[in-house]
């Protein structure tokens, strides 16, 4: 089928035409302009980006090869629509895989994006005797395509650690969060591990855990980082008698140390509120998840919290809520933060009956205070897609999962939602997937500097995989 529609672009592209044109043999009886060769091969006009963008009243029916997206595009009549014949570096997701991987590893639970390189998680996989001790892949970016650089592991690592079950970058830093970690007696307390980027290889720095951490805490379950703070989410912890209240941890570094500065709570926590769920952290806030919380009477509604930095301390400065906020809604399930905006997640909220449709919404500070700027939706939303399990923000770009979307004749493949702000609102730019033919559940995902990354962990019996694009058409 696309190589029949790539033939039907070609055999539409020419001026207007009085009579028949052959080029290499006589016309076909149906065509303006009929090529036939055995030895030689046809060249649509090759252009970058920039020149496509640049035709002046291109008409619907025109078609190009971008150099820089690697891709053939076709004009409609409004939009570039990039074709799905495409070559390794695409536009639509560059897929790549774990050079070692094997079922059930789920390599792209979790993923992460910064500059030229990525981050992705692989909580499950085996290593040595060690089932589920977990491994982190990172991907460098050469021009429009990405290789595996590295593959990191913790040595002294313990079966069902889940090392990598959460991953964020910040320039030459890597955080990896290991949830299910033993520390000295405390069966999954949890930690995180910092690791150093000099030229091509990567260093393990000193481990970051909880100070008063328990048995349970769950501590690296969600990681942020920026400049020289961390941000470690324990959503099971323990506060008083509130069990699994929930905390996060600011670590700061200096020089090459690592220290712990703060520790996040709610104002108004309660028990099973699981705030930590979601951390993103810049240089002068820290947005903390909590997707259970009780909100009026309404169970499980969810909030996040923002904090401040002052000094060396981190004080609470607002509690975001769904303006339309209901039980069950598990807002703040995922956060993200970019400047003055936050990205709050609600995989659970129902829309116009849908039950688990989801939701995610958009927050911007000014001054002191944080608003509601609007509200995301997924075209089309179904029944359980759960839109807004995670969440990625980076300038006017959002990336919103959905990791049970349809895509095509397809349930629950997955997929992620790009949109981009156009002053005070939020437009939706397109749906990412892939080539699956089964089930990947896409939609963990990151986004930076105009480059997103996608994750698919249930592809090929939970292998995983993830895909590299762009946000620019």
């Amino acid at each position: 089928m696309k190589l029949l529609t790539t033939l039907l672009f070609i055999f539409l592209l020419t001026h207007t035409a009085y009579a028949q044109l052959g080029t290499g043999g006589l016309p076909h009886s149906s065509a303006a302009l009929d090529v036939q060769a055995t030895d030689k091969a046809f060249y649509p006009p090759r252009l970058t980006t920039a020149q496509r963008k640049a035709i002046a009243n291109p008409q619907a029916g025109a078609f190009v090869f971008d150099v820089d997206k690697g891709t053939f595009f076709l004009f409609d009549g409004q939009n570039w629509l990039p074709l799905a014949l495409t070559t390794n570096n695409s536009l639509n997701p560059i897929e790549r895989t774990a050079s070692d991987g094997e079922a059930r590893d789920e390599f792209g639970s979790s993923v992460a994006i910064s500059g030229d390189y990525a981050l992705v998680g692989s909580p499950s996989d085996d290593i040595g005797a060690n089932v589920d001790q977990g491994s982190v892949y990172v991907f460098m970016r050469s021009g429009n395509s990405w290789t595996q650089q590295t593959k990191l592991t913790i040595a002294g690592g313990r079966a069902g650690d889940k090392f990598g079950s959460s991953v964020a970058f910040s320039g030459n830093y890597a955080l990896v969060g290991s949830p299910n970690a033993t520390v000295f007696a405390n069966a999954n307390q949890g930690v995180a591990y910092v690791f150093e980027r000099s030229g091509s290889v990567w260093s393990q720095r000193p481990v970051l855990y909880a100070a008063d951490g328990e048995t349970g805490d769950n501590f690296g379950a969600s990681v942020a980082i920026s400049g020289i703070y961390a941000l470690v989410g324990s959503p099971k912890d323990d506060i008083e008698a509130n069990a699994n209240q929930g905390s996060a941890y600011v670590f700061v570094r200096s020089g090459s140390t690592w220290y712990q500065q703060a520790r996040l709570l709610a104002g108004d926590g309660a028990a099973d509120n699981e705030f930590g769920a979601g951390v993103a952290i810049s240089e002068t806030h820290a947005v903390v998840g909590s997707p259970r919380q009780t909100v009026g009477s309404n169970a499980i509604q969810g909030a996040a919290y923002v904090f401040v930095r002052s000094s060396t301390t981190w004080p609470q400065q607002a509690r975001l809520l769904a303006s339309d906020g209901a039980a069950e809604d598990r807002f703040g399930y995922s956060v993200s933060l970019s400047g003055d905006y936050a990205l709050v997640g609600s995989y659970s909220k129902s829309i116009f009956s849908i039950f688990g449709r989801g939701a995610a919404y958009v927050f911007v500070r000014l001054g002191g205070g944080w608003s509601q700027q609007a509200r995301l939706l997924a075209p089309n939303g179904k029944t359980l897609d759960h839109f807004g399990t995670s969440v990625a923000l980076s300038g006017d770009y959002a990336l919103i999962g959905s990791p049970f979307a349809a895509v095509g004749d397809i349930d629950q493949q997955g997929a992620a939602y790009l949109f981009k702000r156009e002053g005070t609102e939020w437009l939706f730019i397109r749906k990412v997937t892939d080539n699956s033919t089964g089930i990947t559940r896409n939609h963990t995902c990151g986004i930076s500097n105009g480059r997103y990354i996608i994750g698919g962990f249930a592809f090929q019996n939970f292998q995983g995989k993830v895909g590299f694009g762009t946000v620019e058409d």
